[in-house]
C-alpha cells in the first residue's frame, strides 16, 4: 500500500535523509528522445555538440527560492528515466498524478508542486538516476506593411511562388483571435487551462476555441505577421503577413505565461497528431527571461528536443538593448534562431538585445523588422482595448523584438516550402551567407557634410549576421534544392557612373541633388530581375529606383549609409528597363552597377 505514512510524516522523513528510503530506479539505458528527425543534422551542429557530453551533475537553478511552497521542472536524459521517476515520486512522495504531480507527454520532464528545500533537491538527485536538471517555475514576459516588401518577402513570394502553404507554424504566445479576418489559416487553436501538477490522469487541459487570445492581443499580432492574409486591410492586401499561405497552430497561455505554460506548450506541439498532422516545422517564440544561458534549463531542453525532431524554434532576442550581455537566455541556445529588432531603413532598434563581445552562443542570429510593424489587432474581450491603428481599427502597430522573430518565422516557412529538407542549421547557414551587412553613423556637426561621418559595420554579437534578406534567403533554399526547382541565371552587362555630390537630412531641405541612369535591355521568360550598386564606402547614403519599360517605379531601395543597394523585381516584362541610383548624402560617387535575370522552373 503506498503512502502508509501520513504525508507530513513522510516528507519530514525524506528532508531530514533519515532511513535509507526506495531503493533507487535503475538508469536508462534508452536513448534521449524518441522522434525521428525530419531531416540530418549537419555535422558541425553547435546544437549536437553542446549536448553531445552529459553534464557531470545535476543542474540546479541558482535562483532557486528555498522555504516556501513552488513547483519544481525535473527533466531527464530519456523518456524512460522520465517514467520510472515518476513510479517512484508517486510512491514516495506526498503528490499524485494530478495533485501535485505532473508527466509531460513529449518532453522528457515531470513537475513537482511541493515545498522546496535544499534537502528535497539532495533527496531528488540520489533516488533519482537520470536526472539532468532541476529547475523553479517562474514567470515568463512576452517581448514586444512595409516590413513585409523591405525584407523582400513579397518578392520572393512572386517570384518562386511560395507562400508557407503545407508548413505548420505554431505560435506559443497570448493566443490567437482565429475570428480576425486576416487569419483564416489558423488549423488549431487551444488555450491551455489550468497547470500540469493539478490536472486529473496525470494530463492538463487544451480548450480548442476560435479565440484563444482575450487577455493581451500580443499572440494575434505575431500570428499575423507570420501568416496573416491582409484582408482587412481595404483589399490591398497592405498588411499580409510574410507567409499567408502557412497552416498557423496558436497555442495560447494568455498573460500569465510562465516557465511551465511555455513548456506544456511545447509539448502540445511536440505531440504526433498535432505535429504530424499540420506538419509543426516551426515554433515561434516571442516571450523570454533574464539572466544567463542555461543549456540543462527546461526551456533550452525543450527547443533541443524540438530540433531533434526536425523542428525550426525561432526565439525573441530581448528588448533590454542597447547594453552588452542583455540577450533573452532561451535566444542563446544554439538550437535556436535567435530575433534581433532592426527599424525599416535598415537600422539596429536601441532597444534590441545584444550578446557578448566575442561569445559564441550569446549573440542574436540575425536581424528583422520591429519597429512600429502594424499587424492585426484581436477584436473581442480585454484584447480589444489595444490601441488601434489611426487608419484601420482591424490592426495596430507595435514595436518590439516579439514582432521581428515571427518575420523570421514566416520567412523560415517560406525557405521550407521551397525546400523541406532544410534544418535549423542549413537555414543559419543560409542566413549567414544572404543576410545584409548592418551598419551606424556617427556625425560630427548637422549631417550633411560625408566626410564629418563616421560608419561601422555591427558586429555579430549586435546583429548576428546581419538584416534578413527574405528573397536572397529563399532563392539560397530553392538552389539547394535541385530536384523540385531549376535555376537558369544570365548575366547582364555590367556599368559604371558617378553620382556628383548630394547633401541631404531628415530634417532639412536638400543642398544639393545629383543623380545617374542607366538602361538595361531584360530578356523575355526571365522570373526574377535582380539589380546591384556598389560604392564601397558604407558613410555614403545613396538611394536605387527601378523603373519598367512603361516609365512605372516597380522597385527601390533606400536603407540609408550602406556601401550598395539591390532590387529584386519579379516576372519582370521584356524591355528597356531604366536604373538610377539618387544621391542623398554623398561625396562625388564612382559606383558599379551588376544586373542578372533568373528563369525558374518548378519540376
Amino acid at each position: 500500500m503506498k503512502k502508509t505514512l501520513p504525508a507530513l510524516t513522510l516528507l519530514s522523513a525524506l528532508l531530514a535523509g533519515c532511513g535509507q528510503g526506495p531503493v533507487p530506479v535503475q538508469a536508462a539505458s534508452d536513448p534521449r528522445g524518441g522522434f525521428m528527425a525530419l531531416s540530418a543534422s549537419t555535422g558541425a551542429s553547435e546544437c549536437n555538440a553542446l549536448y553531445a557530453t552529459a553534464p557531470s551533475s545535476v543542474q540546479v537553478d541558482s535562483s532557486m527560492r528555498y522555504g516556501q511552497v513552488g513547483t519544481l521542472i525535473l527533466s531527464f536524459a530519456d523518456d524512460a528515466s522520465k517514467g520510472r521517476a515518476v513510479t517512484w515520486m508517486d510512491s514516495a512522495l506526498p503528490v499524485d498524478l494530478g495533485q501535485g504531480l505532473g508527466a509531460f507527454e513529449n518532453l522528457p520532464m515531470v513537475a513537482l508542486r511541493t515545498l522546496i528545500t535544499p534537502e528535497l533537491i539532495a533527496t531528488l538527485e540520489t533516488h533519482l538516476p537520470g536526472l539532468e536538471s532541476v529547475y523553479q517555475d517562474a514567470p515568463l514576459h512576452y517581448l514586444l506593411a512595409e516590413s513585409v516588401k523591405f525584407i523582400g518577402a513579397d518578392t520572393a513570394r512572386n517570384t518562386y511562388g511560395v507562400s508557407g502553404k503545407g508548413v505548420g507554424v505554431a505560435v506559443i504566445d497570448s493566443g490567437i483571435d482565429g475570428t480576425h479576418p486576416d487569419l483564416t489559416h489558423v488549423a488549431k487553436n487551444v488555450k491551455l487551462v489550468g497547470p500540469l501538477t493539478d490536472s486529473p490522469a496525470g494530463g492538463y487541459l487544451y480548450l480548442d476555441l476560435p479565440n484563444t487570445d482575450t487577455s493581451s492581443g500580443h499572440g494575434t499580432h505575431v500570428a499575423s505577421t507570420i501568416g496573416g492574409s491582409g484582408a482587412a486591410s481595404a483589399g490591398s492586401r497592405m498588411r499580409r503577413g510574410v507567409a499567408p499561405g502557412a497552416t498557423l497552430v496558436g497555442v495560447g497561455a494568455g498573460d500569465g505565461l510562465s516557465i511551465l505554460y511555455a513548456l506544456q506548450g511545447f509539448d502540445y506541439v511536440m505531440k504526433p497528431e498535432v505535429r504530424e498532422t499540420y506538419n509543426v516545422r516551426v515554433i515561434s517564440n516571442s516571450w523570454g527571461s533574464s539572466g544567463e544561458f542555461a543549456p540543462y534549463n527546461p526551456i533550452s531542453l525543450a527547443a533541443k528536443r524540438a530540433y531533434d525532431a526536425g523542428i525550426v524554434v525561432a526565439f525573441a532576442a530581448g528588448n533590454e538593448g542597447p547594453g552588452a550581455n542583455t540577450l533573452n537566455p532561451y535566444s542563446a541556445s544554439p538550437c535556436v534562431i535567435s530575433v534581433a529588432a532592426g527599424d525599416k531603413k535598415g537600422y539596429l532598434a536601441s532597444f534590441s538585445s545584444r550578446g557578448r563581445v566575442g561569445d559564441a552562443l550569446v549573440h542574436p542570429d540575425v536581424t528583422a523588422p520591429g519597429v512600429a510593424i502594424s499587424a492585426a489587432r484581436a477584436l473581442t474581450g480585454a484584447a480589444a482595448t489595444t490601441v488601434p491603428d489611426t487608419d484601420n481599427p482591424r490592426y495596430s502597430s507595435i514595436s518590439g523584438t516579439s514582432m521581428a522573430t515571427p518575420h523570421i518565422s514566416g520567412v523560415v516557412a517560406l525557405m521550407l516550402e521551397a525546400n523541406p529538407k532544410l534544418n535549423l542549421d542549413s537555414v543559419l547557414s543560409i542566413f549567414k551567407k544572404t543576410s545584409r551587412a548592418m551598419y551606424y553613423t556617427q556625425t560630427a556637426d548637422n549631417g550633411l557634410d560625408p566626410d564629418q561621418v563616421t560608419v561601422k559595420r555591427r558586429e555579430l554579437w549586435e546583429v548576428g549576421f546581419g538584416y534578413v534578406d527574405a528573397n536572397a534567403a529563399v532563392r539560397e533554399a530553392v538552389r539547394l534544392n535541385p530536384t523540385r526547382f531549376s535555376v537558369q541565371t544570365s548575366t547582364l552587362p555590367g556599368w559604371t557612373g558617378t553620382v556628383a555630390t548630394s547633401a541631404c537630412a531628415p530634417v532639412a531641405n536638400c543642398v544639393t541633388t545629383a543623380q545617374d541612369s542607366h538602361t538595361l535591355n531584360v530578356p523575355g521568360g526571365a522570373s526574377v530581375l535582380r539589380v546591384a550598386t556598389e560604392w564601397g564606402n558604407p558613410a555614403y547614403d545613396l538611394d536605387l529606383e527601378i523603373y519598367d519599360p512603361a516609365g512605372r517605379l516597380v522597385g527601390s531601395s533606400t536603407q540609408g549609409t550602406s556601401t550598395g543597394e539591390a532590387v529584386s523585381i519579379p516576372n519582370p516584362v521584356t524591355g528597356q528597363w531604366r536604373v538610377v541610383l539618387k544621391g542623398f548624402l554623398n561625396p562625388a560617387t564612382t559606383y558599379m552597377g551588376s544586373a542578372e535575370v533568373d528563369q525558374i522552373v518548378r519540376k
